[in-house]
């Protein structure tokens, strides 16, 4: 049992996962300086994000199994079919499962917190589904990067507070902007890693789209004005000027963008780019919480 939920785990590429850990959480931090933090409601937001997160990571899997879109040698996916540790249908029928689990929490938070969650949540839940699922199979159309951001970006941050206050503002929108740019660098790293394999499959991505070169300076982009728009609130004073700290993880998004820029088109140097790519969304996010949560303290 103990082996299985493991293989589940992995499945559901926990790396990942601050990309919606994140947003809810700095949604609903944000939030608090107007009104008392419910965290029953924040738990509940949060696990509805993860488990919609996690049930895009599986069928997602099996929808680039399926489609022959990855395959043993490409080593862009979680590794859990190629490995026979789950078979595609288990994959795929974990993955709807979890997505309805997610559902009934947003169906839930809707109920008790209006109709704009259900807005978000539709959304959110079709969106993830036709990711890579038929008719639309949106990431084969070159729609992924720009839909990641929405989710993972706006979405997510304006759910997480608005089931804090029942209410949206301009400064929060405002907020969600570097983490949907980073949480975007983590999938645009992916693709430009699977350029190669993914133009054999016959899909396009933004990267196959616009070429290689244009790629990198996409990912270049979306790192650098992160911290460009974070350091632009803070100024106008939309987040505690403390929020510039988040300048600490500057090294790692310069190592991580000069290791695109010296990779030279291998596959094997940008094997882990999107997963150190989410370790720094991870620590941006972090230290932005907490400059968040100490400016309450004071």
């Amino acid at each position: 049992m103990k082996q299985k939920c493991k293989i589940w785990l992995r499945a559901a590429r926990p790396f990942s996962l601050t990309a919606s850990i994140i947003p809810v959480t700095i949604g609903a931090i944000f939030a608090g300086k107007e009104s008392k933090f419910q965290f029953t409601y924040y738990l509940i937001s949060l696990l509805a994000a993860v488990l919609l997160q996690a049930s895009v990571n599986m069928l997602n899997d099996y929808d680039d199994f399926t489609n022959k879109v990855d395959t043993k040698e490409s080593g862009s996916s979680s590794g859990v079919i190629f490995e026979n540790l789950l078979t595609p249908g288990d994959l795929s029928k974990g993955g709807r499962l979890i997505l309805a689990s997610g559902c009934m929490l947003g169906l839930f938070l809707a109920f008790k917190k209006g109709d704009f969650i259900l807005l978000l949540g539709t959304i959110g839940a079709l969106s993830g589904y036709f990711y890579t699922g038929k008719p639309l199979m949106l990431k084969y159309r070159g729609l992924g990067a720009p839909l990641v951001f929405i989710i993972f970006g706006p979405l997510m941050v304006l759910g997480g507070y608005f089931v804090q206050l029942q209410r949206i503002s301009a400064s929060v929108l405002l907020l969600s902007i570097p983490i949907g740019l980073l949480t975007t660098a983590i999938l645009h790293a992916n693709d430009i890693r699977d350029i190669y394999n993914d133009k054999k499959a016959g899909i396009k991505t933004i990267s196959i789209i616009i070429g290689r070169t244009n790629s990198c300076y996409i990912y270049y982009g979306l790192i650098s004005f992160s911290y460009i728009v974070v350091l632009g609130i803070a100024y106008c004073k939309v987040i505690p000027i403390g929020s510039s700290l988040c300048l600490i993880t500057l090294p790692a998004a310069l190592k991580n963008m000069n290791k695109l820029h010296m990779s030279n088109g291998s596959t094997s140097e940008l094997a882990t780019l999107d997963q150190e790519t989410a370790k720094l969304q991870g620590q941006f996010g972090v230290i932005l919480i907490i400059s968040i949560l100490s400016s309450y303290i004071r």
